[in-house]
């Protein structure tokens, strides 16, 4: 069976919507998992951060600050991930279609979750070279008590 050229164009824009919508599903999902303890989560249990609050202020202290003193970087990487979300949105439904402008918007996704990666390593990276070698192991027992669980199958 054969599709006429416009039934083809429209179900390449169908595939790449559905595509970018998957895209997003993911995004949204990563950030959630490491940005996503807002204030009706409560504070996050596992992870760098959770293990600070479990040290002794005098240990932990330093380490709460470092994360309060990036907020700002933190929350300009998350502008950055939404700016390219926009962008990627404008160019599903912009016309004349123009792949290489979702080409572009998609690649800043990808730039962006890399800043965000990138800034996450840096903060851990900072924080274990301070940490005494019976700190280093209680964060290494801490990390594989709180790791995420996989999800089964099918989920």
């Amino acid at each position: 069976m054969s599709l006429s050229p416009r039934a083809l164009r429209w179900l390449l824009v169908a595939s790449l919507a559905l595509n970018v919508l998957v895209i997003g599903v993911i995004t949204g999902a990563i950030c959630l998992s490491h940005f996503g303890h807002g204030r009706h989560m409560g504070p996050p249990k596992g992870g760098l951060l959770g293990f600070a609050r479990s040290l002794p202020d005098e240990r932990g202290g330093p380490i709460l600050q470092k994360f309060d003193d990036g907020k700002e970087t933190r929350k300009n990487l998350r502008s950055l991930i939404r700016d390219a979300r926009a962008k990627v949105r404008a160019a599903i439904i912009a016309e004349p279609f123009d792949q290489a402008k979702l080409d572009e918007a998609l690649n800043g996704i990808v730039n962006a979750e890399t800043e965000i990666a990138r800034d996450r390593v840096s903060m851990f990276n900072a924080t274990v070279q301070h940490l005494t070698p019976e700190e280093r192991r209680q964060l290494h027992d801490w990390l594989e008590k709180h790791r995420p669980m996989p999800k089964p199958p099918g989920h």
